[in-house]
C-alpha cells in the first residue's frame, strides 16, 4: 500500500522533474505543508481544550462561594427575618443558579459531573422553601420552628457541600493532558519549520552551484 502511495506521488510529480525540478524535495515540501497543518490544527483543539478546563475550573470554584454566601444569608434570615435580608438572600441565590448554569454550561451530557450538578439543581426548591418560611413568620415565632427551619437548612447545606466536593474530586481527577499535549506539538512544529528551513535553503545553494557551471560555460562561449 505504501509502495502504491509513494509511486502515484512520484508520478503525479513527474512532470516537474522532467522540467529540471527535484522530486525529492517537491515531495518533501509537500509533506511539511500536510505536517504542518495537521499540527497546527492539532495545536489549536487542545488549547481549545485547555481553555475549557481552566474555565471549568474556575466556574466550579465560583459555584462554590456562591454556595456558602447562599447558605449564611439563608441562616441570617432564618435568625432575624427582616426585608433587607431577603433581597441579599434573593441576589445571592440567583448568583448561585447563575454560577450552576456556567458550570453546566461547559460539561458534557455525558460526563461523571452531571450527578453532582443535578443534586445540586435539585436542591433549589428545598432552599426557596425555607425562605418563604423564614420570611412569612413575624417576631414571635416559635422556638420550636426556627429549630426545625436551622435543622432543614444544615441538612441542605450538608448535602450540597458533599456535592460540591465530588465535583471538585472528580474535577481534579481529571487529568490535564492538553496544555503539556501541546506543548510537546509545538515543539514538534518548530522542529519540523526548522528542517523546511533548512531544505529550503538547500534548495538554493543546490541552484546556485548547478547554475556556476552554465554561467561559465557561457562565458566562455562568448
Amino acid at each position: 500500500m505504501l509502495e502504491t502511495l509513494m509511486s502515484n506521488w512520484t508520478s503525479a510529480l513527474s512532470p516537474f522533474s522532467r522540467q529540471g525540478l527535484p522530486t525529492l524535495p517537491l515531495l518533501l515540501l509537500l509533506v511539511y505543508a500536510v505536517t504542518s497543518s495537521l499540527l497546527g490544527a492539532s495545536i489549536r483543539h487542545l488549547e481549545n481544550q485547555s481553555r475549557d478546563s481552566v474555565e471549568l475550573t474556575y466556574a466550579a470554584s465560583t459555584l462554590g462561594k456562591d454556595q456558602a454566601s447562599l447558605m449564611r444569608d439563608a441562616q441570617a434570615m432564618i435568625g432575624a427575618p427582616s426585608q433587607l435580608r431577603m433581597q441579599a438572600l434573593l441576589i445571592n441565590l440567583e448568583e448561585y443558579e447563575a454560577a450552576l448554569d456556567a458550570v453546566r454550561l461547559r460539561t458534557d451530557r455525558d460526563s461523571a459531573l452531571q450527578a453532582p450538578l443535578d443534586e445540586l439543581e435539585a436542591a433549589l426548591p428545598a432552599i426557596r422553601s425555607v425562605m418563604l418560611q423564614a420570611a412569612r413568620m413575624d417576631a414571635d415565632r416559635a422556638d420550636a420552628a426556627i429549630q426545625a427551619q436551622v435543622m432543614e437548612l444544615t441538612r441542605l447545606d450538608e448535602a450540597m457541600q458533599g456535592q460540591l466536593a465530588q465535583l471538585d474530586t472528580r474535577l481534579t481527577s481529571t487529568p490535564g493532558y492538553a496544555e503539556p499535549l501541546a506543548n510537546q506539538l509545538r515543539r514538534l512544529s518548530w522542529i519540523v519549520h526548522l528542517l523546511a528551513i533548512l531544505l529550503v535553503g538547500g534548495l538554493i545553494f543546490g541552484a546556485i552551484r548547478s547554475s556556476r557551471p552554465q554561467d561559465l560555460s557561457a562565458q566562455i562561449a562568448d
